[in-house]
C-alpha cells in the first residue's frame, strides 16, 4: 500500500529537522574547537577537513530533501525523473528524497 503524500511530507519534514540539527552541531563543534587552545596544528586541520566534508554531505542531502518537499507541492513526488513511472515504495522508504526509479538509477551509472 502506497503511502499518502502527507506522510511522506511528514517524514521528509522530520528528516529536514535532524539534519539542520546535525548541521547545527558540526557548526557549534568547529566553533568550539576554534575557541580552544589547540597546540597540534595538523590535527586541526585534519579535523576541520573531516567536519567540512561531513557538512558538505548534510547540506547536499538537506537541499535533496527540501527538493523533494517541493515536488511534494508539486505534485511530482514519486516519479521518476527520467520515465515518470512511480518509484516503488520500498525504494522510496531507503532514499525518500530520490528522483529516479531503480532501472533509471542503474542505468545512469
Amino acid at each position: 500500500m502506497r503511502s499518502s503524500t502527507d506522510e511522506w511530507r511528514l517524514k521528509l519534514q522530520l528528516e529536514r529537522q535532524k539534519l539542520q540539527k546535525r548541521i547545527k552541531q558540526i557548526q557549534q563543534d568547529e566553533q568550539q574547537e576554534t575557541a580552544s587552545d589547540q597546540t597540534d596544528t595538523a590535527h586541526e586541520w585534519e579535523n576541520a577537513d573531516v567536519r567540512d566534508g561531513l557538512l558538505t554531505v548534510v547540506v547536499q542531502e538537506l537541499k535533496q530533501v527540501d527538493a523533494a518537499l517541493e515536488r511534494i507541492d508539486l505534485g511530482t513526488f514519486g516519479l521518476c525523473e527520467v520515465c515518470s513511472e512511480p518509484i516503488a515504495e520500498k525504494r522510496l522508504d531507503a532514499l525518500p528524497f530520490t528522483t529516479y526509479c531503480i532501472q533509471c538509477a542503474d542505468s545512469q551509472h
